[in-house]
């Protein structure tokens, strides 16, 4: 068969895939599944694992002639997170597939039903992708894909924290490495901004998966003008939501499934109140909500500064930490004092000088709009970031370099072949 047809063939099986997400007996054998292997709420698991991949593998996207004329890079191996299998899959092992890769996956063993499920899905519908042995661990799974010559990109969604070990080895071997990991990201409060849509954009941002998300909102940045009257219309929201078992569909608080997440948490509360933070709502411990698992009342903290650890470095939890801003300038001075680039979202109106900043510093800029909304589901395809969100390890210019900035994973794993032969005649003739 021609490139073309097997691109085709390839389309066909993703179009089944999505079809599949729509099955009644499925969805809910995956949602039940995946409460019982995380706590996470029904509610957050339906929009994450069944309507966002639904809505990502519809997409037209898929079936751009560009994508047919180019050719896959052999093996790919990709690592999945817990808190995202479904999105995972439709952005990454998806892409990897499509454009004609092996695929190799490591899914999180300790969602045993969960994993399961996923496996089964991913044989009957991507033949060829094949899985980590039973038991291995992510470390091991890392070393061995950066050692084994045939696998010609990793991919891997995970916490900064441990990644730069890494660099030694896929140096040693040029493998391409292709990283995503957490966000901390930003929603901005413009001084004409409607409060009311302002605050359901916190809510549904910042309680995106209760919090446990690396593109939840973390950061609440407010004009001076409408801070006041934003923090009490947030709290008076966040006091209404129920705390909750994840089966019971009214719950809207759920468990933190991390015990090491909510002990970090605490201490970003208490070194912030220390440093002159004011907690205005919430930041007590719920206890034995799920299974002996505890949960956070939503905290709201005022008067918050951007070296914060609760502001600058991932929370991963039910967090509001608001800071204020006078101006523009002003503005611009404190919305990236952060090493993360992910999202960012902007309700009001905006001067162009704003636009361009954060357009050129994040992934996505979302306006009037959240990363979780529906109406931009496409954006979710878009994987990278920019400082310590994503980056990409990658033989280029002669040397073994990084580099950041948004990319699509069709594109990272596979290549043009007009391209490559071009490279491949000016490396014959030593030009």
């Amino acid at each position: 068969m021609s490139n073309q047809t097997d691109f085709f063939v390839r389309l066909q099986n993703v179009r089944r895939l999505a079809e599949q997400f729509c099955s009644q007996t499925f969805c809910e054998n995956l949602v039940q599944a995946y409460i019982e292997d995380t706590g996470f709420l029904r509610a957050d698991v339906i929009k994450r694992e069944i309507l966002a991949p639904a809505q990502l593998l519809a997409l037209p996207d898929w079936q751009h002639p560009r994508l047919g004329s180019r050719t896959s890079l052999g093996k790919v191996a990709v690592m999945v997170p817990k808190n995202g299998i479904g999105l995972i899959l439709a952005k990454a092992i998806v892409s990897s597939y499509i454009m004609g890769n092996q695929t190799i996956v490591r899914l999180p063993r300790q969602l045993t039903r969960t994993v399961k499920i996923y496996e089964d899905l991913l044989g009957a519908f991507l033949p060829g992708t094949t899985f980590a042995p039973v038991g291995q661990s992510g470390e091991a799974f890392l070393k061995a894909s950066l050692a084994d010559p045939e696998v010609a990109a990793v991919v891997i969604y995970g916490d900064d924290a441990w990644i730069d070990a890494y660099w030694p080895q896929a140096k040693e071997t040029g493998t391409k490495l292709l990283f995503e990991g957490p966000g901390n990201d930003a929603l901005i409060v413009m001084p004409d901004a409607d409060v009311d849509e302002a605050v359901d954009a916190a809510i549904r941002g910042g309680m995106n998966n209760g919090g446990q998300s690396c593109s939840a909102f973390e950061r609440f940045v407010v004009h001076q003008d409408i801070e006041a009257d934003f923090t009490a219309a947030l709290i008076a929201r966040l006091s209404t939501m129920q705390v909750g078992v994840p089966e019971d569909p009214r719950s809207a608080i759920g468990p933190i499934v991390s015990r090491f997440v909510l002990d970090r948490i605490l201490k970003q509360l208490r070194e912030a109140i220390q440093a002159g933070a004011v907690l205005c709502h919430g930041g007590d411990v719920i206890s034995n909500v799920w299974r002996g698992m505890p949960a956070l009342n939503p905290a709201v903290l005022t008067n918050c500064t951007p070296d914060m650890s609760v502001v600058k470095d991932e929370t991963f939890g039910p967090v509001f930490p608001v800071l204020r801003f006078e101006s523009t300038e002003d503005l611009l001075r404190i919305v990236d004092q952060t090493q993360y680039g992910l999202n960012v979202a902007v309700y009001g109106s905006y001067p162009k000088v704003l636009a361009a900043y954060l357009e050129s510093h994040h992934r996505n800029v979302y306006y009037n709009a959240t990363p979780v909304d529906a109406d931009v589901i496409a954006t979710r395809l878009v994987d990278g970031g920019f400082r310590r969100s994503g980056f990409v390890w990658e033989e280029r210019d002669g040397g073994y370099q990084s580099r950041e900035g948004r990319r699509y994973l069709s594109d990272e794993l596979s290549s043009d072949p007009v391209l490559s032969q071009i490279t491949k005649n000016s490396l014959a003739s030593g030009s």
